[in-house]
């Protein structure tokens, strides 16, 4: 499902954050359910639910749990059609606002046809039983809370105890303006799993940012508690300053999921041009001399996925990495590479075989094989 644009005026950002998620969760979902075998169980959990500022207070069409529904569904009615039966999905609604939480009740209750649980309180204080209503399958949590004033330790334990993904939405612009604060030190520190967090703040580079720091933070805290192997971002913009508002956080074991990752971050990239694009054309009443979409072709030869500033950047870590751990297997590279520089496995491939050309990179590869395969072992020349 595609949001609708105009059902997010003034918060444009917001429609980003949603068409990736449904994106994401479309790809995701495709890849886990397809298998032939037995009955595939895709549990989708929204822990700050909401609804909070929606447009459409009929569907909630603009919130993201209905977005999530709709996605799922389209994709389990359509692999129905291939022929897979007996696909479960299973929605898990976490909401701490009173007001909201009954319009949520509502919701579901209208649609008694799928399997919707919705939980009152915060997902901290929940953490249990919806870990309870999502035994099997593969869990989808997505963490999108207004502000940083969360419990992170409990909902680590949550992560770390099911099989699955999250997305976390960072929100970079609301902590980079109060990180510094004194007062709001004890809530970082709930935010980092850590209240000692300050000194460990304080020794990261002065020319970071705020928010830089405790992102920094926040990825180490995660995999020092098991929640992910890899950590990709994606920055969203407020599309009408172009200041970043929001950081998207995919947390996951598989490079896999990295690679699903850029995949969608190259989509929705496109879709983030356009709108800002937009957005200038009506605020200014001039159109735009070149065409939306060289402009948007331009945009991303500037600094979207792939682009040359970072394939630079893979090139120069795929070799660090290879120089550091002779012998590394070619996903576990990818995978690292991917994480950090915003390309995708199409682009690892080619750089891989240009610096074998050059003489700077060694690896076997099988007949009329022209790319390393994921356990190609690769090597420094």
């Amino acid at each position: 499902m595609q949001p609708q644009i105009e059902h997010y005026q003034r918060r444009e950002q917001s429609y980003i954050k949603h068409v990736f998620l449904n994106k994401y969760l479309e790809s995701a979902a495709y890849k886990l359910l397809q298998p032939r075998r037995g009955a595939p169980v895709f549990n989708f959990v929204d822990a700050f639910a909401g609804p909070w500022r929606v447009s459409d207070r009929n569907d909630f069409s603009d919130a993201s749990f209905s977005q999530a529904l709709e996605t799922l569904e389209t994709v389990r009615r359509q692999l129905t059609k291939m022929g897979r039966a007996g696909l479960r999905i299973r929605y898990r609604f976490c909401e701490r606002n009173p007001e909201s939480f009954v319009r949520l009740r509502q919701f579901a209750a209208e649609r008694q046809e799928f399997d919707i649980q919705v939980f009152q309180g915060s997902f901290e204080d929940n953490i249990d039983e919806i870990g309870a209503a999502c035994g099997g399958g593969f869990t989808f949590t997505f963490i999108d809370p207004t502000g940083w004033n969360i419990e992170s330790e409990k909902v680590f334990s949550f992560l770390r105890n099911l099989n699955g993904e999250f997305l976390f939405n960072f929100m970079a612009e609301d902590i980079n303006r109060h990180a510094g604060w004194e007062g709001v030190s004890e809530s970082i520190g709930r935010f980092l799993a850590d209240p000692a967090w300050k000194q460990e703040f304080l020794d990261l580079p002065d020319d970071w940012s705020n928010e830089r720091k405790i992102l920094h933070l926040l990825k180490k805290k995660m995999k020092e508690a098991g929640v992910a192997t890899y950590l990709p971002e994606m920055d969203i913009l407020r599309p009408r300053d172009h200041r970043v508002k929001m950081r998207l956080l995919l947390g996951t074991h598989h490079v896999l999921g990295v690679e699903v990752f850029r995949t969608v971050q190259k989509k929705v990239e496109t879709e983030a041009v356009s709108t800002r694009q937009s957005i200038a054309v009506e605020e200014s009443g001039q159109p735009f001399l070149f065409p939306n979409s060289q402009l948007i072709g331009i945009e991303a030869k500037r600094a979207g996925v792939g682009c040359p500033t970072h394939i630079e950047r893979a090139t120069e870590m795929l070799r660090r990495i290879v120089s550091q751990t002779p012998g590394i297997e070619f996903e576990k590279l990818t995978g690292m590479v991917m994480e950090l520089v915003p390309v995708r496995t199409t682009d690892l491939n080619k750089i891989a075989v240009a610096l074998r050309r050059a003489g700077r990179l060694e690896f076997d590869l099988p007949p009329r094989k022209r790319t390393p395969l994921p356990a190609t072992r690769i090597f420094p020349a």
